[in-house]
Parts: structure tokens; C-alpha cells; sequence
């Protein structure tokens, strides 16, 4: 039956509803009966509706997103020509686990190629680790992108694609199929989004008519009590239930925008992070291309600098929350995570010519943390110094631009402490904004630029470990910001 179906059924149903019991109900019964009658059916419908026009966008969207991420393992495995080298297995796990930090919808990745020998199809990386005896995937390779929607014996349904590796020559007319690459796409993400809708449908549902039978009741007893005295007042009655209900409405508008607002601008500043580095690789790759080659490769680069641009506009279109997957502490090296971290920025730092120092304590111990919490702390930390040396490149030319990362141990009041410095030499902060850099939404950058919320994250996840953040600066000139975690709290 459709959703046309089921509303007539519970329009009708209502109205025998309030026919039956109106007969013995009280004037404020009655009211209370139809707004209960007519709204939560409204909801209902209006609900259904809404879920169902928006689960297909959703399950659009996932399959997109997992279409791109096989692309780009297929064409860093044929660029790189990671299946002739030696070790390509580990090679390629390697470059699989890099690339899922970002992609926890994505449950299941294999790399499948053909013997170039025997022509034999076989298995070279999955970020699956068998056990032993384990049946492997059945699998045969595809000419072109191939997406099948299935479900679990639980209900939860995910998307199974193929996406074929090429091997194109010089001139793009001619293909060589190599291997391809297999993943498992969850919609779990799907399933949260549809559920908070009927979570949030059903409380606005109640909320309404508490609300409103609360506030009718109250009108109808003083009409009942004092029916001449309202008389009197009727007209300025009117105008003081017109104002109530417009500041209720302004009031849950206001809070609707802020929750709105607050969305977009986290999830914009999560997602907008990894897209600087895919830009900053492109860009980099664009000028490394050879003159003889540019005509035929640089409007591929065009068209993937285009779908960037694409991303980044529906990232910031979009209002919909994500629950980050659950991880596990572990020990992390600061300074390989420290290093990991500047190789993502680098292609960035090497196109606006900025110089890199480390100072590294190679006798600092590692602390137990969630490696993905502490690289997203040094992700906005030497992004922040980026922005602000580029800033200060805008207004000068000339100048010796460089950012400097320093990691030590110290020993204050008794306790250890692990302490990775950010040191760069950009713009600064002015002295009256240093105590509010680290509050929400508060950012220094130009309109367009920056959200407010990457310093607050970087302090709240510091808390999360018992640590600060320190921050100090000289307006024109300099910014230190320094992350001091306690081995005590993290081992």
C-alpha cells in the first residue's frame, strides 16, 4: 500500500476517532482530541514521506563515495605500478590501511590482479585479514565500474563494487585491463540518518501537542471563569497569544539554526581537511607533469580538481550527522605519527616554498592513544601555520617563511609529559585575541576561509587524554602552539 494509502486510512480512522468520543468529552477534551487526532497522523505522514525520499539520496551518495575511493586505489596501483614490484601485496595492504583512516563506511577492500604469466586471477592485498582455511571471495575481473546493492541476514544493507584497474598508453587510446579492486560498502550511516529522522519526528510530534494542549487549556479555563472579563479584553488577548506564538516559533527556528549551523561548520572543517591534502598532492602533480604531456594529462587533472570542487560544495550543502567509529587506545609513536602527519602537508608546504625543520627526541616514549585523535590534532596544528604563513605571504613578498615541529619529553612537578611544539613564522595573533582563539567558532582567518572549530577540537581531544594546549604568538611575526599530553593518564 502506498504512503497516498495509509494517510487516507488514518484520516478516516481519526475522524471516527473524534465522532465516537466527542459526544461525552468537555469542550477542552474535544481540542485536545482533534489536535492529537490531526497532528500525529500529519507527523506520521509527513515522516514516511521524508524517509523515504531520502534513503535512496543517501544510499546514492555511499555509493559514490565508495566508486571514488576504488578509483583512486585503482589509479595510485596502475600510476605507481605497485603490481610489478616485488612486494606488492604488502605494498598494497599498506596503501589500503593508509587510505581507510578516512573511509570507516568501507568495510571490505581486495585487490585482485592476473598472472601476467599464466593469466591465472588471484588475490594481492585485502584489508581482511583470513584466518586460516578461510574460504576467499569468488571473484572475476570487470571491464567497467559495477555496483550491486545487497543485504545481510541482519537487514543492514551495503553496496558490493568492482572497480577495474586500466593501464592506459601515452596516447589514451589503447587499455590494458590489470586487475581490479573489490569493496564492501556499509549503509550503516544510512540506518543512524533514518532513524535520528524518526527519533527527532517523534519528539517534535509529542513536543507539539504538549505544547499546544497545554496552552489551549490554560485560555480555555480563564475564557470559562471569566468570560465577561475577556470579553473586554479580547482584543488585547489576541494580540498577546499572536506574540506568544511568534516568539515560540522564533525561538525554535533560532534553535533549529544553531544546531544547523553547528553541523555544517564541524562537518565541513572534518571532511575539509583531507580534501586540502588531495588538492595539495593534485596542484603538486599538475607541475610535475613534462611539457610533452601536459596537453594530453592536464585536463584529466582538470577534471579531478573540478570534482574536488564538487565535493567540497556538497560537504557544505549537506546537514547530516556522523558517529565516528569506535577506536581503540593504542601505543602510538608521537614522532612517526609526527612525521605521517607533515608528508600530508608537504606537497602544500612545496608549493608556497615553505621550509620544514624537526627537532625529534628519538628517546620519547610512546603513549597510549587513538592514533586517529592525535593526527587530527597535528593535521589542523600545522594547517593553522600553513594558513597563517600564506597569509603573510599575501601582504609580502619577500621574507624567510619556514615552520618548524619540535617533540621532547619534560618532567614537571614530578610527572612526565610528551610535548610536540608547532613553530611557524606567519602572521600571528593579536595579543587581545589569544584568550579567545580556542572558543568555538572564533577564527582569526578571512570570511570563507576558516569555520572557528579546529582549535576547540584540537583542545577538547587534548582533554580527552588529561593534556593542553598552549598557544602563544607575536602579531606579524610569530605562533607557537604546543600539545603537552602526561604519560600517566595515557599509559
Amino acid at each position: 500500500m502506498t504512503e497516498r494509502g495509509w494517510g487516507a486510512k488514518l484520516c478516516s480512522l481519526s475522524v471516527f476517532i473524534m465522532k465516537f468520543l466527542s459526544r461525552q468529552l468537555d469542550l477542552q477534551a474535544k481540542i485536545s482530541l482533534v489536535l492529537v487526532c490531526v497532528i500525529l497522523p500529519t507527523f506520521l505522514i509527513v515522516t514516511v514521506a521524508q524517509n523515504k525520499l531520502t534513503q535512496p539520496i543517501l544510499e546514492e551518495e555511499v555509493r559514490q563515495m565508495g566508486i571514488h575511493f576504488g578509483k583512486t586505489i585503482a589509479a595510485e596501483i596502475d600510476g605507481s605500478r605497485l603490481l610489478s614490484s616485488s612486494n606488492a601485496s604488502q605494498v598494497i595492504e599498506n596503501l589500503l590501511q593508509e587510505q581507510l583512516y578516512s573511509q570507516p563506511d568501507i568495510v571490505r577492500v581486495d585487490v585482485i590482479a592476473k598472472d601476467a604469466l599464466t593469466g591465472e586471477i588471484k588475490l594481492i592485498a585485502s584489508n581482511i585479514e583470513e584466518e586460516p582455511g578461510a574460504p576467499l571471495p569468488v571473484l572475476s575481473l570487470v571491464e567497467t565500474v559495477t555496483s550491486e546493492y545487497k543485504t545481510e541476514e541482519t537487514g543492514e544493507g551495503f553496496w558490493e563494487l568492482h572497480v577495474p584497474i586500466e593501464h592506459r598508453s601515452r596516447d589514451a587510446r589503447s587499455k590494458k585491463l590489470l586487475g581490479m579492486v573489490h569493496l564492501v560498502v556499509s549503509t550503516k550511516l544510512e540506518g543512524r540518518i533514518v532513524s535520528a529522522l524518526w527519533k527527532t519526528t517523534a519528539m517534535a510530534a509529542t513536543f507539539s501537542v504538549i505544547s499546544l494542549i497545554g496552552v489551549l487549556s490554560y485560555f480555555l479555563r480563564k475564557t470559562i471563569a471569566n468570560d465577561r472579563l475577556l470579553k473586554k479584553a479580547e482584543s488585547v488577548n489576541l494580540k498577546l497569544t499572536e506574540q506568544l506564538h511568534d516568539a515560540q516559533r522564533q525561538l525554535m527556528v533560532t534553535e533549529k539554526l544553531a544546531v544547523m549551523g553547528q553541523l555544517t561548520a564541524s562537518f565541513a572543517h572534518e571532511i575539509g581537511t583531507p580534501l586540502t591534502a588531495i588538492g595539495g598532492h593534485l596542484q603538486l602533480l599538475k607541475d610535475e607533469i613534462p611539457s610533452p604531456e601536459r596537453e594530453t594529462v592536464e585536463p584529466r587533472l582538470e577534471i579531478v580538481n573540478g570534482q574536488l570542487a564538487k565535493i567540497e560544495g556538497i560537504v557544505k550543502g549537506f546537514l547530516q550527522s556522523t558517529a565516528k567509529p569506535s577506536s581503540q587506545r593504542q601505543l602510538v609513536d608521537l614522532n612517526r605519527l609526527l612525521g605521517q602527519t607533515v608528508g600530508i602537508v608537504m606537497p602544500r608546504m612545496d608549493a608556497l616554498g615553505i621550509e620544514i625543520k624537526r627537532k625529534l627526541d628519538h628517546h620519547l616514549a610512546p603513549v597510549r592513544a587513538v592514533p586517529l585523535d592525535i593526527e587530527q590534532i597535528l593535521l589542523n596544528l600545522l594547517n593553522n601555520s600553513i594558513d597563517s604563513i600564506q597569509a603573510k605571504m599575501r601582504m609580502r613578498d619577500r621574507g624567510r617563511f619556514y615552520l618548524e615541529v619540535v617533540s621532547e619529553m619534560m618532567k614537571i612537578e614530578g610527572k612526565q609529559w610528551a610535548r610536540i611544539m608547532v613553530y611557524d613564522t606567519g602572521e600571528g595573533i593579536r595579543k587581545v585575541d589569544l584568550h579567545k582563539v580556542l572558543k568555538p567558532f572564533f577564527t582569526t582567518k578571512r570570511p570563507g576561509e576558516g569555520t572557528g572549530l579546529g582549535l576547540t577540537i584540537c583542545q577538547e581531544l587534548a582533554h580527552k587524554y588529561g593534556g593542553e594546549l598552549f598557544i602563544d604568538s607575536k602579531e606579524g611575526a610569530w605562533t607557537r602552539v604546543i600539545l603537552q599530553l602526561p604519560y600517566h593518564a595515557t599509559v
